[in-house]
């Protein structure tokens, strides 16, 4: 059995993450873990900001320590969070290191990237799906500053990916 291994997905709303995300979790396979999914059954598709601030908190840890259990048990899971700020990816890429008793987990990091018109589209249509975590068009653009790109020093993502649909 190939030693389990982290696939992470970095980017920002509307960019496809959830849809590598599922393809991913067959083709490995993987246990995908889904911040939205998780947000949705616990606080509903439209939680309040002050709900979804510090319910995210709350669900990424979660994700993290079944994350932790299920790469123990020797199987591969999928993260689809985004991973929006350098911070992020850096304490991600130092947790995978101390995993194993030190001897750390593989990381594979997915860059996924659209042109904003494309991912506003596809929020608006996500929003009409039924699970969907409800994203408004004035959060959508009160998130967009927040987004850090990979920076030229970041280890490389194993794949740039812009062709989802």
């Amino acid at each position: 059995m190939p030693p389990a291994s982290i696939y992470a997905l970095h980017g920002f709303l509307g960019s496809g993450k959830s849809t590598l995300a599922r393809r991913l979790e067959h083709e490995v396979p993987a246990l995908r873990l889904s911040s939205d999914d998780w947000m949705v059954q616990l606080f509903g598709p439209d939680p309040p900001e002050e709900v979804f601030r510090s319910g995210l908190a709350r669900v990424s840890a979660l994700i993290r320590l079944q994350a932790e259990r299920v790469l123990s048990l020797g199987v591969s899971v999928v993260l689809d969070e985004g991973y929006w700020t350098r911070a992020s990816r850096d304490e991600l890429r130092s947790w995978a290191a101390s995993l194993n008793g030190g001897l750390g987990v593989p990381l594979f990091l997915y860059a996924v990237t659209v042109p904003e018109a494309e991912a506003r589209a596809r929020i608006e249509r996500r929003n009409h799906e039924p699970g969907a975590l409800f994203v408004s068009q004035a959060t959508f653009s009160a998130f967009l500053p927040t987004f850090e790109a990979l920076q030229p020093d970041e280890p490389r993502p194993v794949s740039s990916r812009a062709d989802l649909s």
